[in-house]
């Protein structure tokens, strides 16, 4: 490992007690870096039911060992937890819960140790802390096991809602308003599609889903997932778009095909694997369709990057960026050059038994918003638990 010190933060595999973070796009840092946004399971390898539930709480980055409880939830997924993260410019977090037959989002003040309820689940939070987007977690759950949220029976399907999608939540509680429906962001694609594509989506009559919503920086823009299968057939990576649109659900684009672990790098452009491709493009958002206009040189394989702060200008370019190397049973964290040049080692993390399907256990590596730090969930103790790396001085 070079230049960088590796600390376990939590611990109790053992007992069976095992912790987490949210995913790799999620801030699961607080503004000073010093507090980690987790969650704490007693099982793996099987999906969760309605009535798991898991501990939402703190890590601390500077006490190894130290684990604050904050709530129960029986909202949550193996791949993104309860979806538990920070919210900008806020002593307060967001995670996701149960309610009923419904979901919700808790919205707790650290410093106060009050929570509000929010009438929706939240995947993403504006950058002004003021408003998260949400889709349908039971459909997800349903058409895409490991990312949603388990019901105690299935939910109505229907192919294309018109009255379902994404969702504006406001945090002050306000009543979340339909921004996206899935039908119209399904008739955009169809104009993309050539005469054929068009057919087959007509006859093979798919299921249509969202998933993984990012907003841009600035926070004008958001992109997601647009993917679909056979109400009784298999799913792939290549069944699915990345779609971008204005934060109001106006202005759709559409980003790339058979994308995977898309993130903004500015206000105007992302980077995403590309399955059909083998490499990770550079592509400005632009309209009616994303252009390619460099790519990333080095990574061929579908990996977890995150380009390191500070936040760049327009037009610029990040120094360095990580990447891990996911579905393997020994997982790789490497540090690299954004052109391509010097890369290094980080640490190399073992026991990630099974390293493919629903339970597998990612890295997910998050950076700090200096930089300095990042966050890792690794098994090589025996059992999902949360790991802190640090640059050394």
């Amino acid at each position: 490992m070079t230049g960088w010190r590796l600390t376990q933060l939590t611990f109790g595999s053992d007992e069976g007690r095992f912790h987490s973070h949210s995913y790799y796009d999620i801030p699961v840092f607080d503004g000073t870096g010093t507090r980690i946004a987790g969650f704490r399971t007693a099982f793996t390898g099987r999906h969760p039911t309605p009535g798991d539930s898991v501990e939402v709480g703190l890590a601390d980055a500077g006490r190894p060992g130290d684990w604050h409880p904050l709530a129960a939830t029986t909202a949550w997924s193996w791949q993104q937890g309860p979806m538990a993260q920070w919210v900008p410019g806020r002593d307060a977090l967001v995670w996701n819960d149960r309610e009923g037959d419904r979901f919700v989002a808790r919205l707790h003040d650290t410093g106060t140790g009050t929570t509000a309820t929010l009438p929706r689940p939240v995947y993403a939070l504006t950058p002004d802390g003021r408003a998260g987007l949400s889709v349908n977690m039971a459909r997800l759950n349903a058409l895409r096991p490991g990312y949603g949220y388990a019901t105690d029976t299935p939910p109505p399907l229907p192919r294309i809602p018109d009255d379902d999608g994404v969702w504006s939540v406001p945090l002050d509680g306000s009543a979340p308003r339909l921004i996206l429906p899935l039908a119209r962001a399904v008739a955009f694609l169809r104009t993309r599609l050539a005469l054929r594509e068009r057919l087959r989506h007509r006859l093979d009559r798919y299921r249509y889903w969202f998933n993984h919503v990012k907003i841009a920086p600035g926070g004008d823009r958001f992109t997601l997932k647009l993917r679909w299968r056979k109400p009784q057939g298999g799913w792939n990576g290549r069944m699915g778009v990345s779609l971008t649109c204005a934060i109001d659900g106006t202005g759709l684009r559409l980003l790339g095909r058979a994308t995977s672990h898309v993130l903004w790098l500015d206000d105007d452009r992302l980077y995403y694997y590309d399955e059909g491709a083998g490499d990770m493009p550079l592509v400005a958002d632009a309209a009616p369709e994303g252009r390619r206009i460099g790519t990333i040189p080095g990574i061929d394989a579908n990996v977890h990057m995150r380009h390191l702060p500070p936040r760049i200008g327009p037009g610029g370019t990040p120094e360095t960026a990580v990447f891990d190397t996911p579905y393997r049973e020994d997982v790789d964290l490497f540090q690299t050059a954004w052109n391509g040049g010097d890369r290094t080692l980080i640490a190399s993390f073992a026991g990630h038994v099974p390293p493919r399907g629903p339970f597998r256990c990612d890295l997910h590596p998050v950076p700090d918003a200096s930089g300095q730090r990042l966050v890792v969930t690794s098994m090589q103790d025996g059992g999902r638990q949360i790991y802190l790396l640090e640059r050394d001085p």
